[in-house]
Parts: C-alpha cells; structure tokens; sequence
C-alpha cells in the first residue's frame, strides 16, 4: 500500500508535465501567430549600385580633378561630354602639369640627360595637350584650370603640411612654387596647405555639385594624393557650408596591368579589375559610339604620352566608364 505521501508526490509529478506541455503549446502558438515584422528576417541581398545617368541633369555643375594632362580623358571624357550634352557645366582642375616623367622626356625630346628646363618646357607641352585634348570634349579653355603643383610630389606634401623652411623642391623642374599666374596666393609654395588652399579655392568659385577624382586606392602616389587633398578641402569648406554636399564620382586609372589585361580595342566593355577590393561597387556609364569617338580622339591629343604608352592609354576607349559614389 503507498503511503500518502508517496501519492502527493506522484500528483505534483504529473502537475508538473502538464504545466510543461502548456507552456510549450502557448511557445509554439506565439512563433506561429506573430506578424511577419517580428519574426527573424532573412538578411536582404546586397543593393546594386544606382546609375550614373540619373544624376546628371541641365543643373549638373561637374568639376573633375585630374592629377596630371590626361588623366581626365582616361577616367572621364564621357561623362564630361555626357553633362556638356546634356546642358549642365563643367571645369577640369589640374593638379599638376605632368612635368616629372623622365622617360618621356628623354623619348620625346631624344634627350639623354634632360635639365630642369627640358622638364618645364615638358610640362608646358603638356598643358597645350590638355587644352587641345578638352577641346575635342567640348570644353572651352576658359574653363580648365592648372595649379601646377609638382608632379610626383602630392604625396610628398602630406608631410609637409606649411611652412616656408618646409617647401618640397621638384627634383625635375627644381621649382619649389606653383607659377603666380595660376594661385590666388603669389608666395605660396610647395606645401599641403598651398595645395589644400587653391583647391577650396576652385571649389568655392565654381560651386560644383558633382565632383569626380581620382581613386584613394589608385596605385600611382599623385592619384590617391589628389583624392586626399580634394576630400581635406571639401571637409575644411563643408565645416562653414554644411549644405555643399556635392555627388562625388571615383575614377580608376593605374591597378596593377588593368585593363590591359582585359584587352584593348574601343567595342569591348571595361569592367573593374577582378581583384579590386570594391569590385561590386563600381557603376557602369554607357557610350555612345560617338562619344567614344571623341574620347578616343582626345586620347590621340597626348602625342607626349602615346609615344611612351599609346596602347595603355587607347585601351580607356570603351564603351563605357566606370565610377564609384565616394561616401564621404
């Protein structure tokens, strides 16, 4: 016979069980009955990036920044023609005028030893190239403009930030200043806050509200250094004008043997170098033929540079450019 104790533990045994299941049950009915928004969401596929046509209207005003002559009709001559086409504005800002390339100049000027003077006349040509080269885009002369700060000393720069004892000297030209004709500060020097000054300079003239630079992770040192002076003058002027929040458009020129490792030819698609960091990032802007045409033909402007890397350069002439949003 079971004592009465044993059978109150038993009922509480069988108390317990049922409790259980009920909970269970309700659980189970919670999970089943919520709405949609409270379960767990499934993680959303990665949102392509939006079109570059979109943004470009009448009321575009498109500065491009390009390091050195040339590389605005490498990264961009599309897009330039794309808003002059389309009504909008345009000014191209130099940063440099090219004047450092020794290979160039001893091939072109068939000069074994060139002098600093071979050098500045080298960069004067280039400059007329440019001027040309824009010319067939659409541009008119008024609106491009030099600053002639020293090519292959933007990076230099970052680390001399002001002061005269501290100006870099081109070891090519053996200038330590940009010519006075073109800063608004006749003594300013080779220094990142000359650099930084002339730039808010040109912006706060003109205004712009699409920007295009070159890429930060582009390998060539002027390239990344001019993404970098660009993005600290834009963050000086957006601290006094919170509203001068412009589009800002990469563009790509030197990774690695990109994109002549995709081919050359003026039909095929430049796509982004497959080992890019942010391949799926950058957006495609479609040509026309004819403005590959005009692209083409203001590559063929550059005769200084399609002597040393013609076939570089034309393998730009595609049937689209590519850009990526700069985030800010």
């Amino acid at each position: 016979m079971e004592s009465r104790n044993a059978r109150k533990g038993s009922g509480c045994q069988w108390e317990e069980v049922d409790v259980l299941q009920v909970l269970l049950m309700l659980m189970f009915a919670v999970v089943t009955l919520a709405p949609a928004g409270a379960r767990a969401e499934k993680p959303k596929p990665a949102e392509k990036p939006m079109a570059i046509e979109p943004l470009i209207s009448k009321d575009t005003r498109l500065m491009v920044f390009s390091p050195h002559p040339d590389d605005e009709s490498l990264g961009a001559a599309g897009l330039i023609q794309r808003v002059i086409e389309t009504g909008g504005s345009v000014k191209v800002v130099f940063m440099t005028n090219g004047d450092g390339f020794p290979e160039a100049v001893e091939m072109g000027g068939h000069i074994s030893n060139p002098t600093a003077k071979d050098f500045r006349e080298y960069g004067e040509d280039r400059m007329y190239e440019s001027l040309k080269a824009l010319a067939m885009l659409g541009m008119k002369e008024s609106n491009v403009i030099f600053l002639r700060f020293p090519d292959g000393g933007l990076t230099a720069l970052r680390s001399k930030p002001s002061g005269k004892a501290e100006r870099y000297t081109s070891p090519t030209t053996r200038e330590n200043r940009p010519s006075a004709l073109s800063v608004i500060e006749p003594q300013a020097g080779y220094t990142g806050e000359g650099l930084q000054m002339e730039i808010e300079r040109v912006l706060s003239d003109f205004r712009p509200n699409m920007l295009a630079t070159s890429a930060p992770e582009d390998t060539h040192p002027d390239h990344a250094s001019t993404h970098y002076f660009v993005k600290q003058a834009w963050k000086h002027l957006n601290k006094e004008h919170p509203e001068f929040k412009p589009t800002w458009l990469i563009y790509l020129v030197h990774y690695g043997e990109w994109p002549l490792a995709q081919g050359a030819g003026s039909g095929s698609k430049l796509n982004p170098p497959e080992d890019h960091p942010h391949k799926e990032k950058w957006i495609p802007l479609s040509l026309t033929p004819e403005e590959v045409a005009a692209k083409r033909k203001a590559l063929l402007e550059y005769q200084t540079q399609m002597i040393v890397m013609g076939r570089y350069m034309l393998s730009f002439a595609r049937s689209n450019e590519l850009f990526r949003l700069d985030n800010q």
